[in-house]
């Protein structure tokens, strides 16, 4: 009798010991959430939605999961994972709707991410938003701006994003929608995300090439180089609309870990400098990298801008900083603004800005809401 015990017991503690292990071993690959808010770009993310079909192939995914969040308008939202099916088929699987939530609510962001994270645990996580985007410049100042996303004359602040988010939780976030890479939004995510891949400039309507970049994000470290590098050579080579070609498009990769340093630089020289060069209005030879309607100012190219008002000292160490944090870039010849046309491109560091201008008294009152403004003028 005792040593059937004795045996039982070994039995259960062998059991035990198995169901352990397999709790305990790491789950592999990468969840990556696409969370897109459709506004008037349905049909175009229709098609990024087919080109992630395209691409999401098991051998792709590499034991990853792709999860889609698709806002059609403030009543109606789902939830679906693209991946392989019966046959080797790539399609969508639905998982849930949701009703009465917009999509550019803080709430129902940091609800989304909250359930993608707990239904496919991975070992890390990547961001895609997809919609319109104007950097930093607000909502709520009357001029018709929003920093993420449109819905139903609705939009997100750039700081009501990042305040839904986790910290250091993503590997990366990427912003398929217009003009993000403002050292404004890349500081106030610097601590959601090790890097942030985004235009400076407004991007043409039909958005990233997914087929062509959802396979780097799947890899064992997601090879953001290859993301940009596909869609620089997707905007300069291919897009067109079979009349013409449309050879606009410039990206960077900004490395948040490096920010600190950057904004630290950055300080010392708006320090230096003074009102006189802080407050300057903008002349017309200053690097344009985004110009939208009906906005009060233009967004300049950061590196540009303090070259103007910068030491040589002072920008050589600003230079250093600025190389460590904007990790890849690629521009074209051109960029192209729906308010002004051709923009030529003639000077790119990979992220714009503001400076800050003395006839923008409400403007300047706003910009003081953000990390960035705390962190170089203060």
């Amino acid at each position: 009798m005792k040593r059937t015990i004795v045996y039982f017991l070994f039995l259960l503690l062998g059991a035990t010991s198995c169901c352990r292990d397999e709790e305990e071993k790491p789950v592999e690959g990468r969840t990556v959430l696409v969370y897109m808010v459709a506004s008037n770009l349905g049909d175009y993310l229709e098609t990024n939605i087919e080109d992630m079909i395209r691409a999401a192939t098991a051998k792709n995914l590499n034991g990853g999961k792709l999860i889609v969040f698709y806002s059609g308008n403030a009543s109606s939202a789902e939830l679906f994972e693209i991946r392989e099916g019966s046959g080797g088929v790539v399609t969508r699987f639905h998982i849930r709707d949701y009703e009465n939530r917009s999509g550019v609510s803080s709430a129902t962001l940091r609800e989304v991410v909250n359930e993608v994270i707990g239904m496919y645990p991975n070992k890390s996580y990547g961001l895609i938003f997809s919609s319109h985007g104007t950097s930093w410049l607000p909502s709520e100042i009357g001029m018709g701006q929003r920093s993420f996303g449109e819905e139903n004359g609705k939009n997100m602040e750039i700081y009501d994003l990042a305040a839904a988010l986790p910290d250091h939780l993503f590997d990366f976030i990427i912003f398929d929608a217009c003009s993000m890479a403002s050292v404004e939004c890349a500081y106030e995510l610097r601590n959601k995300t090790d890097y942030l891949v985004a235009s400076p400039s407004e991007t043409m309507r039909y958005g990233f090439p997914h087929h062509l970049t959802i396979p780097y994000l799947f890899t064992e470290e997601a090879d953001l180089e290859n993301v940009i590098k596909n869609f620089y050579n997707f905007y300069r080579d291919e897009f067109g609309d079979g009349y013409q070609k449309y050879p606009y498009g410039n990206i960077s990769i900004t490395k948040t870990g490096e920010l600190e340093a950057l904004a630290a630089i950055t300080k010392e020289i708006m320090a230096e400098a003074g009102d006189g060069a802080v407050f300057s209005p903008p002349y017309p030879d200053w690097q344009v990298l985004t110009s939208l309607r009906p906005a009060a100012t233009k967004l300049y190219d950061f590196d540009d801008v303090i070259g103007r008002i910068a030491t040589e000292e002072r920008y050589a160490r600003f230079a250093a900083c600025l190389e460590k944090a904007v990790t890849g870039k690629y521009t074209t010849a051109e960029t192209y603004s729906s308010y002004t046309g051709v923009i030529p491109v003639t000077h790119f560091s990979g992220l714009s800005i503001y400076p800050l201008q003395a006839p923008l008294n409400r403007l300047n009152a706003w910009y003081g809401q953000l990390e960035w403004y705390k962190a170089v003028y203060n």
